[in-house]
């Protein structure tokens, strides 16, 4: 259709929705037309389909290491059924924390934020070297990008609880701060992950899960009990549980020495303590 008149000619263009009449601006109209012109346009939420799928982030996964129960796990392997050899996780000392805890990120939907480690060094008598050595422990867990939160510990009177023991007391040092600070931790970085893996198989964590469920409806939970131990108080409050296996500390070892580089260049080694196996 023409038209003489130069402004009809403006408004009614060849192919515009006013030239093909009254019916093309109705809703039904409108997708009849897209769809008669080639489906070159989607109104899904108003927005136009140029093909090309549309990305979703990944969620942002950060994981809190209670690192005492993780050495004590491999310190002492302690299942339900007794086993021949406690003492056959303790050669998976020279563990990669970031490592480890990105076995359980899902590479597709998700990505490793950060990773902390919460843990303290021993400062009562005759503790030197159990010091060094954590201390370079937790140094290269710092140089592989985990951070580090320290507690303390400090004495504490008990009483002898063995089955036949002699029920007297006697001094003992035990960590304090770790469990408040992995909650403080957990609530302090809520605004930046979208999912927290908590390797724990302390159930005095679970108040703490319940209340950042209550406070963050939209975010995910999961629990990663360090390999021989359960957690069913865990298991139940999480959204996700995952298991540790030998082969996941086996693919998790740090290299001995682990070189330290610095602008590109091997500066330092850190070496495994000789005493570990």
């Amino acid at each position: 259709m023409e038209f003489k008149s130069p402004a009809l000619r403006s408004k009614y263009k060849p192919g515009s929705l006013e030239s093909r009449g009254p019916w093309s601006r109705s809703p039904v109209g409108v997708m009849a037309l897209v769809s008669a012109i080639g489906g070159q346009m989607s109104m899904t939420n108003g927005i136009e389909d140029t093909g090309e799928a549309i990305e979703t982030p990944p969620l942002k996964v950060f994981g809190f290491v209670d690192g005492f129960n993780l050495y004590h796990a491999l310190e002492k392997f302690e299942p339900l059924v007794p086993v021949a050899d406690p003492h056959r996780y303790q050669k998976y000392k020279w563990l990669c924390l970031m490592s480890l805890m990105n076995k359980f990120v899902k590479s597709r939907s998700e990505t490793l934020a950060g990773v902390e480690l919460f843990t303290a060094y021993p400062n009562w008598h005759n503790t030197d070297d159990k010091r060094r050595r954590h201390e370079t422990f937790v140094s290269a867990q710092k140089y592989k990008g985990v951070e580090v939160k320290l507690g303390e510990f400090k004495p504490k009177l008990v009483e002898c609880r063995a089955a036949l023991g002699c029920r007297r007391t006697f001094n003992t040092n035990v960590e304090k701060q770790t469990d408040i600070n992995i909650a403080v931790s957990m609530i302090r970085r809520a605004p930046d992950y979208d999912k927290a893996i908590l390797m724990t198989a302390d159930s005095d964590q679970v108040p703490t899960i319940e209340l950042l469920k209550g406070m963050y409806p939209e975010k995910r939970f999961a629990v990663l009990p360090p390999i021989g131990r359960g957690a069913n108080e865990l298991v139940r409050a999480c959204h996700e549980h995952f298991r540790m296996t030998e082969q996941h500390l086996i693919d998790c070892q740090l290299p001995n020495p682990l070189p330290i580089e610095k602008n590109g260049r091997v500066f330092s080694h850190l070496v495994k303590p000789t005493t570990w196996p």
